[in-house]
């Protein structure tokens, strides 16, 4: 089958200097595909063209397989590779300009429910990109698999937040639990408040250290208790009258419990 002329997918974050943020879409541009004779592929001879996507080192990559939505080892048969179905490019609206597409990594799952895209983590996993063309001239088919686009990296731009709201799912709407923490300088947690609705309803105030470790905590419990935790070897201290009812504590001595 003739071969065409693919170029590598350009690739455009937001912001434009990078790096890609799984937060934020991501545009791919593939510049015009030709024939052998050099002349660019009208859109009318078009019948798949795309961008594949991969991820893992060159050579022993792996390659989305939208239909059984998983990834999977990258076949050495280009005929096979061919065959999968790839990110959808729109064509351009003057000859000679970039077919265009949007690659959203945040939310997207595999078959088994896990994130199908992650941030990179001491250089892994890297993403890339590979134009995927098949058409048809006056009867001939012509296909082409283009070379790879610059790597992709992801950072989380949520991660770079020093306010934020959490949730225990994917949804707001079907969250059990919520969390609204504040970051220090060095991107680590100053303190939070947590409310919880799945296995009793209870709230919970923190405050952290500069490393982000829990120091002292509030938790407005499911059965109505308050319970004041204060770091270890620390007290909690009252600048003001105390007025109970009364008071059960534990002789510092040992034995039972006393009450007031």
């Amino acid at each position: 089958m003739p071969s065409l002329t693919v170029p590598a997918p350009e690739l455009v974050f937001d912001p434009p200097g990078g790096p890609p943020e799984l937060e934020k879409p991501v545009t791919v541009r593939l510049p015009a595909i030709r024939y052998p004779d050099a002349i660019e592929v009208p859109k009318d001879d078009v019948r798949v063209l795309g961008a594949l996507l991969y991820r893992g080192t060159v050579g022993s990559e792996e390659v989305w397989d939208e239909e059984h939505q998983s990834w999977t080892i990258a076949p050495a048969d280009e005929a096979a590779i061919a065959g999968l179905k790839p990110l959808p490019l729109s064509p351009p609206d003057v000859p000679g300009r970039p077919w265009q597409g949007t690659l959203i990594a945040v939310g997207q799952k595999d078959g088994a429910g896990n994130p199908r895209f992650a941030k990179a983590v001491g250089g892994s996993p890297v993403y890339r990109l590979r134009g995927l063309a098949n058409v048809v001239r006056d009867g001939v088919p012509h296909r082409g698999i283009g070379a790879p686009s610059p790597d992709l990296l992801f950072v989380s731009g949520t991660e770079q937040q020093r306010f934020a709201v959490s949730f225990d799912t994917d949804q707001a709407s079907d969250a059990g639990r919520a969390r609204l923490l504040l970051k220090n300088g060095a991107l680590q947690q100053a303190g939070y408040l947590e409310i919880r609705a799945v296995g009793g309803q209870e709230i919970e105030i923190a405050n952290c250290d500069p490393s982000g470790g829990v120091l002292a905590r509030v938790t407005l419990s499911a059965d109505g208790d308050i319970h004041l935790i204060p770091a270890p070897g620390r007290q909690i201290v009252l600048a003001a009258r105390l007025e109970a009812q009364q008071i059960a504590y534990q002789p510092q001595a040992g034995g039972a419990r006393q009450t007031l």
